[in-house]
């Protein structure tokens, strides 16, 4: 009878042992406001006017920092974290179908554009050579047809200053 109790045990470990380590997970996310993401890490983003919803995120372990909000009925993420050159820090993972070139501010960068189920995906990539820092704003939507995200990517971008 303990054998097969030691047994049983070994199987419910087995079966349930990933999903119970998967919600003991921690978000690595934490929450923060503008200031204490300047306080923190050093880093600002800008919002437009009219913006709701806004709520702001670090990433300490990435020195990355995130803001989601609405703004004129489309729901945005925009990201900025220390860098050593441009690299993707949008965390977003599609096979994108287009990429142009355009400028942010005094910085050269990409706007990608994929579509996923009904939705289309945008998202605008800079990298601030001055500061090392990258930036990338992002939106997904179900009619971007003529849509220029560089407009809100102009907005979040503050340029901050150097030494």
């Amino acid at each position: 009878m303990r054998k097969a109790l030691s047994v049983l045990l070994a199987l419910l470990v087995l079966a349930f042992g990933g999903a119970l380590a998967e919600a003991g997970r921690v978000n690595p996310w934490a929450p923060t406001t503008a200031q204490g993401l300047m306080d923190a890490l050093g880093l600002q983003l800008g919002l437009p006017d009219g913006a709701t919803n806004a709520t702001w995120q670090m990433l300490k372990t990435e020195q990355m920092g995130q803001v989601t909000f609405t703004w004129q009925g489309e729901d945005y993420t925009a990201r900025v974290a220390p860098a050593d050159a441009f690299e993707d820090i949008s965390g977003l993972y599609y096979e994108w179908e287009s990429g142009n070139e355009c400028e942010v501010g005094r910085c050269k960068g990409i706007v990608r554009r994929a579509r996923d189920g009904g939705n289309t995906v945008d998202v605008c990539l800079w990298y601030d050579d001055l500061t090392g820092l990258m930036y990338s704003v992002s939106v997904i939507g179900a009619d971007l047809d003529g849509f220029d995200i560089t407009a809100a990517a102009n907005i979040l971008y503050i340029p901050m200053q150097t030494e």
